[in-house]
Parts: C-alpha cells; structure tokens; sequence
C-alpha cells in the first residue's frame, strides 16, 4: 500500500459523512482560532515590554501615582536630570487617555518638544510631512497600528473631545508601543482643554549612555528630587511597563488556560469523530485485512483521517484570526500602554504543531482498535 493510495482512501473515508466531517473540522478551526488568539496576544505582550532601546531608557513618573491621569511633574525638573551624569537625552512627556483601565480602544496622546520627541524616539515616517509637523502646533503623527484601527490618514483630522488634531503623518516603529500613539506638541496638549495644566508633564524619559547603570541613575534622579514638591519614583522602561501591564499579564494567565481548553476540545472532537467512523467501517476494516492490508496500513489510515480534520481546521481557525486581527487593527490597552495581536512565525508553527498533535494523540486508541481488529469477527459482524 502506497501513500498515494493511503491518502485516496483517506480522502475517500471522509467524505463518507460530509456533515459530521464538516462539523468537526469546523469545530476544531473555532477552537485554533481562540487558541491563536491567546498565542498571538502573548507574541504581543513579549515585543511590547521587549521591542526598541527600553534597555537604555528609564521613566521619571510622579511617585504613588499609577494612571497617567494623576500623575504631575513640573517641566522644570528636566534640567535636574540633564546634569546627572551618565544621562544622554531627557524627553518631557505629557500623556493624556481616554481610561486607565484594560479596555480595547485606548487613545493615547503624548505631547513632547518636537525636535527632542523626533531625535530620541524611534519611528520611521510612513507618509507625509515631518515639516509641517514642526510647523503647525495642532499637528499630529499617528502611530501606524492606530491609524489601521481609526481609519486615518494623512490630511484627516481626529477629534477625541475637546482635542481636536490634524494627522500630518503616520510612522511606523520598532517598538511596537508606539505605533499606538498620536504624537503632538507638548504646548499644543499642556494647552488642551480636558489638559490645560501648562509647565507639567506626565512622565520622564530619560536616556543613558550605560544600561548597567540604570538603576544607580534611577536612584540618583529619586534622591535629588526626594524633597521637591512632586516627589519621583523612576524606574527602567522594562520594570514601568510590567508594573503598568500587571492586568494584562493576569489576563494572559486566564487565557493561558483557555487555550489548554481549546486544545482539549480539539482532541474531543477528532476522537469522537474517528472513534465512530472506525465502529462503522469494522467489516471494510476485516475485508482489507483479509485481502492483504496490514494493521500499520489500517493505523496509517486512522491517524491520517485525524490529521487532514486537524490541519484543515487549524488553517480555518488560522485564517480566521489573522482576518480579524488584520481587519480590526485589535489591541488592549492599560495605563496608556497598548499591546496589540502579533501573529508571528513562531505563533502559526506552534499553534499547527499543537493542533496536529492534539488530532494524533485522539486518534491513537482508535488507531490501535482499528489495527489490532479481528477479521472474522469484523467480516461477520456486517457493521
């Protein structure tokens, strides 16, 4: 027997019951698709806490604040941390969101001087007009992430209450945290209506020559502002955004979870459904032995039933959240921090890999019953 003939015979034994084929395979792609959803928010969170330089950029935030909405620095307190040692660059952040908590649709402005904002962070211009961005104080870029998600484009104006700005450009970004944002000027944002706290900041960013001595400068910049009126808490970029994603990595766990779920409807799935199609066809299975088929053949053939419903349900299940991750441009966000779907490499190998394995491992024990059959009890059972 042949692997050709193997797979006609396959191909042949499923259509046998095209509804029942048809729900399973169905069921199993619903099953991958939620899967690849919680795999795909995992890729997410890892390039959002890892993507771009966080390894050389530390936060100054408002100490015991944890909503950028309550948290207030005075402006001035740049030129304190321009003169510590070690310091590269410091970027004076004003950010104002939609809602603190987890939520699908955050909007997110940072407000900061043009000049410093386009020489230390790290975006690409995708389409149009770095100068007038310089130019016009009501300009904005738009990350490309969050222009996918509104529908923007250059020339668009986007109105989020009382702040009305003009898209003048959309980026791109290694870091896949700002491609969520609307960058505008830190005047033009400080001036805001829902804002207008003229001379503060939200946050800090402050770059530095050496990584190993993030936390030594973290808490020179603490000391030196310990008694001032706004008193800082700073921390390396990675350790910000891991306390700011505390509840998204909680929502990560439970998914965790519901993926293990997924992947045990699947196996219930393939073994009912193979487990009643081997019942069916014991006397076909007795008449091929008896002409020469050996139980590997018949094994070979269980086992590939199993695997054509898996990998087709999986490719459905694939397509169909790389359809609604592509379409809607979906993200959750928290604390200003948006972490989007990634469906990588790694997350479409590793979800077919579990898929397929999940369909061999329900297909085992029909595998063997359909192996280890009795010819003539099978041939005279007329099943």
């Amino acid at each position: 027997m042949t692997t050709r003939d193997t797979l006609r015979m396959v191909r042949k034994n499923l259509g046998r019951r095209p509804l029942r084929t048809a729900l399973t395979t169905l069921g199993v792609g619903l099953a991958v698709m939620l899967l690849v959803g919680t795999e795909a928010f995992s890729a997410g969170m890892d390039l959002a806490l890892e993507s771009g330089d966080k390894a050389r950029t530390l936060v100054v935030y408002r100490k015991n604040r944890y909503c950028p909405q309550t948290s207030f620095l005075p402006e001035r307190y740049v030129e304190e941390i321009t003169s510590i040692a070690g310091v590269e660059s410091v970027l004076p952040v004003k950010v104002f969101l939609n809602n603190c908590r987890t939520n699908l649709d955050m909007i997110t402005f940072h407000g900061a001087p043009v000049e410093t904002m386009l020489r230390t962070r790290d975006i690409q211009l995708l389409d149009g007009d770095l100068e007038v961005f310089r130019r016009e104080p009501d300009a904005a870029l738009v990350g490309r992430l969050f222009a996918e998600r509104r529908g923007l484009s250059v020339g668009d104006k986007f109105q989020f209450g009382e702040i009305l700005v003009k898209v003048t450009g959309v980026f791109a970004s290694s870091d896949s945290i700002q491609e969520g944002l609307v960058l505008t000027h830190l005047e033009f944002l400080q001036r805001a209506g829902p804002v207008n706290r003229l001379g503060t900041v939200t946050q800090i960013e402050v770059k530095i020559t050496d990584p190993s001595r993030a936390d030594a400068i973290a808490d020179e910049i603490d000391a030196r502002l310990a008694t001032a009126e706004e008193p800082t808490d700073t921390r390396p970029m990675a350790a910000f955004l891991k306390r700011a994603t505390r509840d998204l990595r909680e929502i990560l766990k439970f998914g965790r979870m519901f993926g293990i779920a997924c992947v045990l409807v699947v196996v219930v799935l393939v073994a009912n459904t193979i487990y009643m199609a081997v019942n069916e066809r014991r006397r076909e299975f007795g008449v091929l032995r008896a002409v020469g088929f050996k139980a590997r053949h018949l094994a070979l053939m269980v086992l590939g039933e199993s695997t054509v419903i898996a990998l087709t349900g999986g490719l459905l299940g694939l397509a169909a959240m790389y359809a609604i991750i592509s379409g809607s441009g979906i993200a959750v966000g928290v604390e200003g921090v948006q972490v989007g779907f990634a469906m990588t490499t790694m997350v479409v190998v590793t979800s077919l890999l579990v898929t397929v394995g999940a369909a061999v491992l329900a297909s085992v024990l029909p595998a063997i019953q359909a192996a280890r059959i009795d010819v003539i009890k099978a041939i005279r059972s007329g099943g």
